[in-house]
């Protein structure tokens, strides 16, 4: 496995909380809460950043919790992983990220007469009538840590890489602390910018909005795809060659 963790480190941990910054809890709710908010710019921008603020805060704690059980897991099998059929089986499973991230793929889902933004109009909704009070919106990022935890794929191959590090679980607690912050970064900026120009900030906001709804789930199917990708790559020969076919 070290070829795997060569191939990805702290420059693909960036790249993940990256991707990470743009889902719909931490980019598309946020940017929903600065056009939909009433009051002064200040008391929508601080709103806004409470509920990035216990958004973060659940990440940061829920990786906490899976870094505390990877730690010793891999301690455990850590002889085994760089045995031949371990590596037939993650081979097995960056093919299927890969072939899933087609099928997630906006464009596959318009294929197939889905409708790929149907769920940011749902989280929409629950947005608007969470703004202006602080309790909805405590609510509202509690919820969405929770509905998108089980599918944040980047998130979840960042715990591994993490983990992999043998940095234990204080350092990597550290680590998970600028992962986080880096994920509600973007979002905080939009903040300052509305803070600072109040109205002013609408038509950039809106836009804003518009660019999320329509990116998060195609940078979401990119993020499995390439995440597949380099566990299928750093996989492949010694598969194979378990199989006889190399």
């Amino acid at each position: 496995m070290e070829s795997v963790l060569e191939a990805t480190g702290p420059l693909a941990l960036l790249v993940l909380a990256l991707i990470d910054a743009t889902s719909m809890g931490t980019l598309v709710i946020p940017v929903i809460l600065l056009v939909t908010g009433e009051g002064g710019a200040l008391r929508v921008a601080g709103r806004t950043l409470l509920y990035l603020g216990v958004i973060g805060l659940f990440y940061l704690a829920l990786g906490i919790g899976l870094l505390t059980g990877l730690l010793p897991l891999l301690d455990v099998i850590s002889p085994w992983l760089g045995s031949a059929p371990v590596m037939f089986l993650l081979a097995l499973a960056g093919l299927g990220l890969v072939i899933w991230s087609f099928h997630i793929d906006p464009a596959a889902i318009r294929k197939r007469g889905g409708d790929p933004e149907a769920s940011a109009r749902r989280w929409t909704d629950r947005a608007r009538r969470a703004s202006g009070r602080p309790t909805l919106l405590i609510g509202l990022a509690l919820l969405a840590g929770v509905v998108e935890a089980a599918s944040m794929i980047p998130y979840l191959a960042a715990m591994g890489i993490i983990a992999e590090m043998g940095i234990g679980l204080g350092q990597g607690s550290l680590v998970l602390v600028a992962y986080c912050a880096v994920m509600i970064v973007p979002a905080a900026l939009l903040c300052a910018v509305r803070a600072a120009l109040g109205t002013r900030a609408d038509r950039a906001l809106d836009r804003a909005h518009e660019w999320a709804v329509k990116h998060t789930t195609s940078a979401f199917s990119w993020a499995v795809g390439i995440i597949g990708a380099i566990l299928l790559l750093n996989t492949a020969d010694p598969a194979l060659a378990w199989l006889g076919v190399s």
